[in-house]
């Protein structure tokens, strides 16, 4: 006869087995298997007709459960110099190893690649909360530190980590990026250092400065020659046309009043003024300016600078580049100078190093 699908001599021996002759029991549990006896008779033969005739419970239960939890190491996240650390152990080698935590920088899956990295043996490393839910790689070790407490796995073993009271600081809306970090230092350096770094940076400048005086004196002295000569240029051109004018004109009278008479001359004059209109409209066509002696005065004086600045071997970029430098320069210096900008930040200040 099988009881529970198990033959019913084999699980009277193992109960057999299990309770000694000597005491009654009311219940045996054994590999899943619950059995609750009313008596216990006192020999083996009649075991099993007792079985039957006093009454027998049985349970057999067909699923099996892991009752060995893993082990679970005790850990804490200490501070030295203001950065967050935790020493591990190592699952390859027996030593421990010393993992800095950068609170802005750094994330959940950084601190787990840092492990794989260090030891290879390391298949699966990642962090959980106390109530075990695994939290994602992208969260940052700050808010990590935040919990106070979290739970690392590193391959089957489980470490439980405690963050140190009093260490953690709350995040606050001027330290969580880097740009504000940086702006609290120079604000730092510039109330410490603020005087001795502006002389130092108006030194340099002013020695930038002279420096560039220096190579524009000799292009301004040749330009002011260049211009000169340019002026005295124009300034025969236009009396040049002022001269054909007015002999234009002498020309008209002498024909029309003593050599031929008005009706003669009469289409000369028309055609002649409209030959200047004509000609003040191919000049618009050719400068795309209109025709006035203030901007004919100017191009005639441009051209001829152009051409006398390559006689006189006169660079006019190098002359453009150092009168943008030296007005830039003094800008900055009047900057530095100026009581409203005593509170410049170091990163506004150190462009004029370049």
């Amino acid at each position: 006869m099988r009881i529970g699908g198990r033959p019913a001599g084999l699980f009277l021996r193992e109960a057999k087995s299990f309770l000694p002759a000597s005491r009654t029991a009311s219940s045996v549990d054994f590999k899943g298997a619950e059995c609750r006896f009313s008596t216990r008779p006192s020999s083996s033969s009649s075991i099993l007709p007792s079985i039957f005739s006093q009454g027998l419970l049985c349970r057999y239960h067909k699923r099996f459960y892991a009752t060995t939890p893993p082990e679970t190491i005790q850990l804490s996240v200490s501070f030295q110099r203001g950065l967050p650390y935790i020493v591990i152990p190592l699952p390859s080698r027996p030593e421990s190893c010393q993992f800095t935590l950068r609170p802005i920088s750094d994330t959940v899956g950084t601190f787990c690649a840092q492990l794989r990295r260090e030891d290879r043996g390391i298949d699966h490393a990642s962090i959980y909360s106390p109530d075990g839910t695994r939290i994602s790689s992208s969260t940052s070790i700050e808010h990590l530190l935040q919990f106070g407490a979290f739970r690392l796995r590193v391959n089957d073993k489980i470490f439980d980590v405690a963050v140190r009271e009093g260490n953690v600081e709350e995040p606050t809306d001027r330290v969580r990026e880097l740009n504000d970090l940086k702006a609290i230092v120079a604000r730092l350096h510039g109330v410490l250092n603020v005087d001795e770094y502006k002389l130092e940076r108006e030194r340099k400048l002013q020695e930038r400065l002279e420096k560039a005086e220096q190579e524009l004196q000799p292009l301004l002295d040749t330009k002011q020659q260049i211009e000169r000569e340019c002026e005295q240029h124009s300034e025969r051109v236009l009396v040049g046309f002022f001269g054909a004018m007015g002999l234009q004109t002498g020309i008209f009278a002498r024909l029309t009043w003593w050599d031929f008479s008005w009706d003669i001359m009469e289409p000369v004059t028309y055609f002649a003024t409209f030959s200047t209109v004509i000609a003040s409209f191919g000049y618009y066509l050719y400068t795309k300016q209109p025709f006035e002696y203030t901007l004919a005065r100017y191009r005639i004086f441009t051209r001829q600078f152009y051409k006398r600045a390559a006689k006189h071997s006169f660079d006019i970029d190098k002359y453009n580049r150092l009168v943008d430098e030296v007005d830039e320069l003094r800008r900055l210096l009047s900057c530095i100078r100026d009581p409203l900008h005593l509170h410049l930040p170091v990163s506004y200040l150190s462009k004029f190093e370049k």
